[in-house]
């Protein structure tokens, strides 16, 4: 017997693929789904059944992008804000090349919605730390909130970074939203 969902994960990996091979190259508005059928060598039908539109194929690639560096921030063996910047910023630097290809192409607009996801998964890591399980429960919900205003800021201060011509490393970039973060305490 088949494992079809992983079967129809690799064939859906595989159109998301494809579709950022081509926007290497080629303007995003100028693509077809033909053009994608043809480098997974699969029928157009075929990315019908996964997808409607090639936009929900370029959403689709942003939200693995998130899961992966969902991920990637949850191996981190410590939870304090200074280690999970530092692990945001180093799968970034890993994945700059990428990261620069779509700015470059204009279609990180796809990406805002599914960098709210990640602020969830950011926001849950941190109450492992000593300091906020001393919160009260309203607290705690002031805490989300105000996590997730800020890590918005995360992804703006990404693209600042990942456009710079003397790029700083993750170290220093987690050590500059460390002080950001902390200096809007009040």
């Amino acid at each position: 017997m088949r494992d079809t969902s992983a079967r129809i994960l690799k064939t859906k990996n595989a159109i998301s693929e494809a579709l950022v091979s081509l926007i290497e190259n080629n303007d995003y508005s100028e693509i077809t789904v033909q053009e994608i059928a043809a480098v997974c060598n699969i029928s157009r039908r075929t990315i019908y059944r996964h997808f409607k539109t090639k936009d929900e194929i370029l959403s689709y690639g942003f939200r693995s992008c998130v899961g992966k560096l969902a991920d990637h921030i949850s191996l981190s063996e410590d939870n304090d804000l200074h280690k999970l910047c530092l692990s945001y910023f180093k799968f970034w630097e890993e994945n700059m090349d990428r990261l620069l290809m779509m700015s470059e192409a204009g279609v990180l607009f796809s990406f805002g919605p599914e960098f709210d996801s990640l602020v969830t998964v950011m926001a849950d890591r941190i109450p492992a730390s000593p300091a906020y399980s001393a919160l009260t429960p309203s607290e705690i919900s002031y805490f989300r909130y105000r996590f997730a205003y800020e890590a918005a800021g995360f992804w703006q201060i990404t693209l600042l970074w990942s456009r710079e011509d003397n790029r700083r490393s993750a170290e220093e970039m987690a050590s500059v939203m460390v002080k950001i973060l902390k200096s809007s305490d009040g």
